[in-house]
């Protein structure tokens, strides 16, 4: 995804620390505007797996377009700590693209996160931070 910049890195903290919840935001670093859909692919720490789609996201004809400078949101939840999970430390994300360009995933620290094995979930990319966390 060329253009963006490292958006996970900016995890903007707990949002409801009960559900261990972080807000992800990617911004458009490039010199054109971009378009952005459905969910980011999220992987936890050392775990296997990652996390579960939660919502439908909009088809490609209803993608963001995100101007320069501009950002999209996805709300990510490690679910209850319900003692089947386990709690991690950091978090890497990719882009859910059929493209064939190369990606790197974007990492980021996420201090005590705990990831219930079965209510971990990750929100489709909107335009704005309280949409992302309420879906």
């Amino acid at each position: 995804m060329a253009g963006f910049a490292a958006g996970v890195a900016d995890v903007d903290g707990l949002a409801e620390p009960t559900t261990s919840s972080y807000l992800l935001k990617i911004t458009n670093k490039g010199k054109k505007a971009c378009r952005v859909l459905g969910h980011p692919i999220v992987t936890f720490g050392g775990l296997d797996g990652q996390a579960t789609e939660r919502g439908k996201a909009p088809g490609i004809e209803d993608a963001i377009r995100l101007d320069p400078g501009k950002s999209a949101y996805a709300g990510l939840m490690g679910g209850a700590a319900d003692g089947t999970g386990k709690t991690v430390d950091s978090i890497a994300m990719t882009m859910n693209t059929e493209s064939d360009l190369a990606q790197t995933p974007l990492k980021a620290a996420t201090p005590g996160l705990y990831v219930s094995s079965t209510k971990n979930s990750v929100t489709p990319w909107v335009d704005n931070a309280e949409d992302a966390l309420s879906l």
